[in-house]
């Protein structure tokens, strides 16, 4: 675990957390240690934004993945749950703008082999339609194949927006017909999320400038 906080530029914390947003996988020992594939490693620094080169058997160099794509990850699913919950949804998930693209972060109900193939693919139409129209999109997660092609019953996707800015798109596929009220409560739900978004990147730029302020402190 440290080798791999060191070469992803993580803590073990967020490490963690990116483990329980299920967008990095580890092996475990006999004994109950965590091992990481590198080609693992690869895809999540690839996946977070990176493009780092990496040599067989030399030390992967530090990806410059989005500063808030691990916090945000974790602490979007800790609140999707319960949403899902309450709408007795099969999935929730987050799409969040990265340098004007969305990208998938999070996501409630959804197994760990469906969301690396989310993350690795473009954003399905629903998401596109939400974002630049800014007004939940209903859509048969069937005809849209969204997230997968066997998902049954309606889908609704809501932007988040802050500020007047798009921060990206809340999604909740159920396997029943959505009601006006639950739509709604989708819609505020989002204005929930789009809050918790902005106050965690806030907090990530002011962790970043104070380990930079330190880091002035420290040098000679």
């Amino acid at each position: 675990m440290s080798e791999a906080s060191r070469v992803l530029g993580l803590s073990r914390t967020t490490l963690l957390a990116a483990e329980e947003a299920g967008l990095l996988t580890a092996l475990r020992t006999p004994g109950g240690h965590r091992r990481y594939d590198p080609a693992e490693l690869r895809r999540y620094a690839e996946r977070a934004g990176a493009a780092p080169s990496w040599d067989d058997g030399a030390a992967p160099a530090p990806p410059q993945a989005p500063a808030d794509a691990v916090p945000l990850a974790a602490a979007a699913r800790a609140a999707l749950r319960p949403l899902a919950q309450a709408l007795e949804a099969d999935s929730a998930g987050l799409y969040l703008l990265h340098a004007g693209e969305p990208r998938f972060t999070a996501a409630f109900g959804v197994p760990r082999w469906l969301a690396e193939r989310l993350s690795a693919a473009p954003p399905p139409a629903p998401v596109a339609q939400a974002l630049g129209t800014r007004r939940p999109c209903l859509f048969d997660p069937a005809a849209a194949a969204f997230p997968e092609p066997r998902s049954t019953g309606q889908g609704v996707a809501a932007a988040l927006h802050r500020d007047g800015g798009a921060l990206g798109v809340l999604f909740v596929v159920s396997r029943r017909d959505l009601l006006v009220p639950e739509v709604r409560v989708v819609e505020a739900f989002g204005d929930v999320v789009a809050m918790l978004v902005a106050d965690e990147r806030r907090i990530v730029e002011l962790e970043r400038r104070l380990e930079a302020i330190a880091a002035l402190t420290r040098a000679p």
